[in-house]
């Protein structure tokens, strides 16, 4: 199946949504990853939705990825986790940092051959100082790789494995087969939310990479990416679509559960026989959507800005783009601070709306919250708080980073 435009393919994107909501409760309920759902994902055509065009995909901008991921996850946090993995992996990091040989063969392997791209990049117990523990060892004709990795978003889906280890000083990358020798993938994630992630160990004895696979250094020697890279603020923006999304989701349920399953409970002077008619129920469901919209809003412009960067880079000055990539990944974190809180709050909310019965395991309500905490820890919101203040009150610009 091949899907030839954005608007088909967003329309895709809505209608698997919609599909992919129907299994979110039960997935979650047994901790499964979704497996049945990733792979009608994977035969979708939609694998080349970040490739740029001029290899064969649809070349989506950051506003159409976070269009896509806020979609994915109003059906299911998780997919549209991996599915960010997926589009961060297939273009923008391998867009601007890769060689050409090495981009034109996971290009067409994605556009071609339908590859879904998870990644093995976090770890546990590293030091952040000294850079992470695994290694990518040179050897004739590539790289040999060692060590454990964990929160290894996507490495279930993948057919492919971006991993992030030490090459030598150097912080490196290296593509594999998910089924390359020497790797193992454990399906020991066990998490609170997000639980269909899959992001568990991933184990490399001696994986060797081939050299057209492997980037010896993606940073510079104080891991910083050049002022050119808006993958940290893709990366961000991303993570707000998926808090922005879960909550999406919750509303649209509660709002289904009121209108269906939520009793009627006439207060003192009041007089009505149905839930959608309580005022305290109105005034719940207005008030957080009106919220939510706002924080909807915040990350469209976000990724607009974004988008002005990424389209600036041919030929701004250094000095124009640190400004436009400062503004970008400034909006980012405003966005992130907003959506994180109003998503916590939305999901939280629906419950007074919904009443005592939604908290019955059975309901499985509060998947949507635990999905949004689990992921918004993936790095400390008041280090965005900090970065706003910094560039308002010292017009300190964010360091480029892999995150930021």
């Amino acid at each position: 199946m091949i899907i030839g435009n954005m608007d088909d393919a967003l329309a895709r994107i809505d209608e698997l949504s919609d599909e992919f909501a129907k299994t979110y409760s039960k997935r979650d309920l047994n901790n499964e990853y979704p497996r049945e759902e990733m792979e009608k994902l994977k035969q979708s055509g939609l694998l080349g939705f970040s490739v740029p065009k001029s290899y064969g995909g649809l070349g989506s901008s950051c506003a159409d990825i976070t269009r896509a991921i806020i979609s994915f996850s109003q059906g299911n946090p998780a997919i549209g986790q991996m599915f960010l993995v997926h589009c961060l992996l297939g273009a923008s990091f391998l867009d601007e940092l890769a060689p050409e040989s090495m981009k034109k063969k996971v290009f067409a392997d994605i556009v071609g051959r339908n590859i879904f791209l998870g990644n093995a990049a976090s770890e546990k117990s590293n030091d952040p100082k000294k850079g992470y523990d695994l290694t990518l060892t040179p050897v004739d004709g590539g790289v040999e790789i060692t060590g454990k990795k964990f929160f290894s978003t996507g490495s279930l889906a993948g057919d492919q494995l971006a991993v992030i280890g030490m090459c030598g000083s150097n912080m490196g990358l290296a593509i594999v087969p998910s089924d390359a020798k020497g790797l193992q993938i454990i399906n020991d994630w066990d998490a609170m939310g997000q639980r269909g992630t899959g992001s568990g160990t991933t184990i490399f004895d001696k994986v060797f990479a081939p050299s057209e696979m492997v980037m010896t250094s993606i940073t510079d020697e104080n891991r910083q990416m050049a002022v050119t890279n808006l993958l940290g603020p893709i990366t961000q923006v991303g993570f707000t679509g998926v808090f922005i999304g879960a909550a999406k989701g919750a509303m649209r349920e509660a709002t289904q559960y009121v209108k269906e399953k939520t009793r009627a409970y006439p207060w003192p002077g009041l007089d009505f026989d149905k839930a959608v008619d309580d005022p305290y129920i109105l005034s719940t469901i207005g008030g957080l959507s009106a919220q939510l919209a706002a924080a909807e809003a915040m990350a469209y412009e976000a990724a607009r800005l974004v988008d002005k960067a990424l389209n600036a880079r041919a030929g701004a000055s250094a000095k124009d783009m640190a400004s436009l990539r400062a503004a970008a990944s400034v909006a980012v974190s405003q966005a992130k601070i907003v959506a994180t809180d109003t998503g916590l709050k939305v999901c939280q909310d629906v419950f007074t709306a919904c009443g005592a019965r939604s908290a019955l395991r059975e309901q499985n309500m509060d998947r949507f919250w635990r999905d949004i905490r689990t992921l918004s820890l993936h790095d400390p919101l008041s280090f965005r708080t900090r970065s706003v203040g910094e560039y308002l009150l010292q017009n300190k610009f964010p360091t480029p980073a892999l995150r930021y």
